[in-house]
């Protein structure tokens, strides 16, 4: 009879440390599951509109630091292809060879700038300075269309230059332990506009997209980059309502893949949010997974973890071209977007403020 005891003690702890080991597991294998979500994020912001000084110029990238240093860049007018803001006033102004086409930093004092002809710069705070000028292959048209990074130490600048048939030699330039690097870009064709390391699974993802160059229709492609290998995951045409995008929220990697929004656990894609919307034009930015603006052909629309709302409109919902956002700055209390308004030739900054 005891011996039935023991063995009956010995089947319940081991039953309950096998419970609590596969418990453990399905936490860590569905880490969004019910309860594991972030609150949904707030709504309750207060817009203030302003209007850039410089009709002429596209502005294509946005980075900040602080709701009191924000900068914009284009490649347009020199005289006016960067711009800062200083928490009160815009300033405009060109720097001396630099013909910048992205911005990305770390701090006030530590921000970098992709030019066109393969220049990298770097800003100390009071001064721009050429750092490095790359070519891929002999190439040195070479356009740095957008950078990341996660660390002033760890900087990816990346873009392409000119083929056949349009923009569509990848070129992705990476700088780690004082060293800029040409990447092996092998496997992938097309402007690289997006990329970012995922912090869920350490893996970096690109957005690649392919000029059709009246071959064919224009392209967008999702690539994982891991063991320097380029897989491709995702494909589609370059038109409102089928594209693919990449977005980073709080180091996680989102993707828009046509009207789905989804994150990508266990090598496979997990939905977020379908977008029943027909306006919505396949960009986002975001603090999480409950926390997501969407860009609409008509506005700005939130998504808190269980539905949408409207929280601002375009002055012109209905022409064409639509409206664009190029690029968003998000903080704790404010959020900043970059607006382009083809039909009046006019570039704004949405200011959102949440109410105290």
């Amino acid at each position: 009879m005891q011996r039935l005891k023991n063995n009956l003690s010995f089947l319940f702890i081991s039953t309950a440390i096998i419970t609590l080991i596969i418990m453990s597991i399905s936490c860590n294998d569905n880490p969004v599951g019910p309860g594991n979500e972030p609150p949904p994020g707030r709504r309750d912001y207060t817009w203030t509109v302003d209007t850039l000084d410089a009709p002429n110029n596209f502005y294509f990238r946005m980075w900040a630091s602080s709701p009191s240093d924000i900068w914009l860049v284009s490649s347009s007018n020199w005289d006016k292809s960067v711009v800062h803001y200083d928490g009160e006033s815009w300033s405009y102004y060109g720097v001396n060879g630099m013909f910048p086409k992205s911005v990305y930093g770390f701090a006030e004092n530590d921000i970098y700038v992709g030019s066109s002809g393969g220049g990298i710069w770097h800003y100390d705070g009071s001064t721009w300075t050429q750092i490095a000028k790359l070519t891929k292959d002999g190439h040195n048209n070479i356009v740095f269309d957008n950078m990341w990074g996660e660390a002033s130490g760890d900087i990816y600048a990346f873009g392409a230059y000119p083929g056949e048939y349009g923009y569509n030699n990848s070129v992705i330039a990476h700088f780690k332990d004082g060293i800029w690097e040409i990447l092996n870009t092998d496997g992938l064709y097309g402007i690289v506009e997006h990329l970012y390391k995922n912090n869920r699974d350490n893996n970096i993802y690109l957005q690649v997209v392919e000029i059709g160059g009246g071959r064919y229709i224009d392209s967008t492609h999702i690539y994982e980059y891991k063991q320097e290998q380029y897989n491709k995951l995702y494909s589609s045409v370059w038109t409102k309502g089928e594209q693919a995008d990449i977005s980073l929220l709080n180091d996680e990697v989102f993707f828009v893949l046509g009207n789905r929004i989804a994150r990508r656990i266990n090598d496979q894609f997990h939905t977020v949010v379908n977008v029943d919307n027909p306006n919505f034009y396949q960009r986002i930015w975001g603090r999480s997974s409950t926390d997501i603006f969407l860009l609409m052909t008509d506005g700005l629309v939130h998504y808190n973890g269980s539905n949408m709302e409207y929280l601002f409109h375009f002055n012109y919902p209905d022409a064409k071209p639509w409206t664009q956002i190029y690029g968003a700055a998000l903080f704790e209390e404010d959020v900043f977007f970059l607006v382009v308004e083809p039909t009046t030739n006019s570039k704004f900054v949405y200011h959102g403020k949440l109410n105290k």
